[in-house]
């Protein structure tokens, strides 16, 4: 399968939806439900090579609920803040998470003196890998 950014918090982020509104996990009820906030994505669901995904979220909704679903989408994004805060420190950045929506992708800010940038973990990292070391 083509890379998916933001892999982990979107398995989730559909894995809830579908135990929300109880839909059977079929490849097919994956793809639609995945395509809804991440219609970029269809192309590479689409021509998925193997099964890994949908293995991985037909076992992770057969063994969680709702509950434990927030609760790995809260740790994974604090995870997220962490690691966003470590390479920030390395360029003179700070990072925080700043919204946590159960729907969408999870919004941080990088910062310094006088510059902001918004945006999703991926995102975020490669402008990180962009700036300049402070020195």
């Amino acid at each position: 399968m083509k890379e998916i950014k933001n892999l982990q918090e979107k398995r989730l982020i559909v894995a809830r939806h579908i135990m929300l509104e109880r839909i059977e996990p079929t490849n097919g009820n994956i793809i639609n439900a995945w395509c809804n906030p991440f219609s970029a994505d269809k192309y590479k669901l689409d021509h998925a090579e193997g099964t890994e995904l949908f293995d991985w979220m037909c076992k992770f909704i057969s063994s969680n609920d709702v509950k434990s679903c927030n609760e790995q989408l809260e740790r994974l994004r604090r995870k997220g803040e962490r690691n966003l805060k470590s390479k920030g420190e390395r360029v003179g950045y700070g990072a925080k998470l700043v919204k946590e929506p159960k729907d969408a992708l999870a919004t941080y800010n990088i910062f310094t003196k006088g510059k902001k940038y918004s945006g999703n973990y991926s995102s975020l990292c490669i402008r990180m890998g962009r700036l300049p070391k402070k020195g």
